[in-house]
């Protein structure tokens, strides 16, 4: 599938969310975050933006559904079905070209098993970390969309600190992710964001922060000299 038409179920899939009621329900992560923040910062160059085939969706812990909507039903148009992992308890939605998955907070080590969400009929994977991104999230307008995003700092902290998280067979992804973090750092040093990142580090777990700093270390990043002190 073309970049061109992966962006256009990108929006399509947001616009029928939104009209049903139910995005703001979810939290955009991943890649497609920052084509959300380009066009809320006036398409700054310096924004790195990743057309990629995977959506993830971001489901609070615990859940905050308000309507009930089949989801499956409204991913059948585009040619997405459900897909289980051999033990039953996580799901995707996949086609060929593209896919969607919906996570969930992970608040403690082996939890694993996936979340059902009843309300909508998915199965929710878990995935650590996110506790902290749903605590920084605000509304920005796609397309005249109001999607729930995490606030930039937030998000450029946690993916290098997924970083590790990658296995080594991923190699590419894990340089794709280091270039996209390095590019939207230096965006917000200059937009002036330093104290916001500095307070997204200090309300992260101690164990957290010496991941992350290690990370920023071995990547030559410029947020290691703005927190290593801090």
């Amino acid at each position: 599938m073309s970049q061109v038409k992966n962006v256009k179920l990108f929006e399509s899939i947001l616009g029928d969310f939104h009209r049903q009621g139910i995005l703001q329900s979810f939290i955009l992560i991943g890649s497609w975050v920052l084509r959300v923040y380009a066009e809320h910062y006036d398409h700054n160059p310096q924004i790195p933006i990743v057309s990629t085939q995977d959506l993830d969706l971001l489901v609070e812990n615990p859940p905050r559904i308000k309507k009930e909507v089949n989801v499956a039903e409204l991913l059948e148009k585009y040619e997405l079905e459900a897909s289980f992992s051999p033990t039953g308890d996580q799901m995707k939605f996949v086609s060929p070209d593209f896919e969607v998955e919906f996570l969930f907070s992970e608040k403690g080590k082996g939890e694993g098993r996936g979340k059902l969400i009843k309300e909508l009929g998915i199965t929710a994977t878990p995935l650590r970390y996110m506790n902290f991104l749903q605590n920084y999230t605000r509304i920005m307008k796609y397309k005249d969309i109001p999607v729930r995003v995490p606030e930039p700092p937030a998000f450029v902290l946690m993916k290098y600190l997924l970083i590790k998280k990658r296995k080594t067979v991923q190699m590419l992804k894990i340089q794709k992710d280091i270039s996209t973090a390095r590019d939207l750092e230096l965006f917000l040093l200059e937009q002036g964001y330093e104290e916001d990142i500095k307070l997204c580090y200090h309300r992260m777990p101690k164990k957290w922060r010496q991941s992350l700093l290690s990370i920023l270390m071995e990547n030559n990043s410029e947020l290691y000299n703005l927190l290593a002190d801090n």
